[in-house]
């Protein structure tokens, strides 16, 4: 009986191993739900920014004044939810706006925010690219040019 006691004790140092390579695994898991959760938070912030260009185009006159219009109103929008990009793309398809007025035309907007990876979680190095889409429709009877 006494052998077995003994055998008992002499494990009691694979408990602290165990405790050490769960917690270990436990931060790891902890750490990969905080970047999948700031990399949602950037998706939403470029949907809300292709939201907003798309809508601010569609208010412009012209195919060159709806691309600047809309620029402008995505970095705004990326700027006020503090999202950095390390490349920002905004493109724009204004071509109905050739169309003549009381006839449907629509603006697209396409945003792709190259998000650098370490203002996610600090120490990671690389960008995640994000991308969004709008479309929004042009005032049938506005004033076109």
């Amino acid at each position: 009986m006494t052998t077995r006691l003994a055998e008992l004790r002499t494990e009691r140092g694979d408990m602290n191993i165990e405790a050490v390579i769960g917690i270990s695994a436990l931060i790891a898991l902890l750490g990969l739900g905080l970047l999948g959760m700031r990399v949602e938070t950037a998706q939403s912030a470029v949907d809300a920014a292709a939201r907003a260009a798309a809508r601010q185009a569609s208010l412009a006159h012209d195919g060159r004044a709806a691309a600047s219009a809309a620029e402008q109103q995505s970095r705004a929008v990326l700027a006020e939810q503090s999202i950095t990009c390390a490349r920002l793309t905004v493109g724009v398809d204004a071509s109905e706006f050739a169309r003549p007025a009381g006839t449907d035309g629509t603006v697209t907007a396409r945003i792709r925010c190259d998000v650098p990876l370490a203002d996610l979680i600090p120490g990671l190095t690389g960008t995640r690219p994000v991308e969004a889409t709008f479309r929004s429709p042009i005032d049938r009877y506005g004033a076109r040019r």
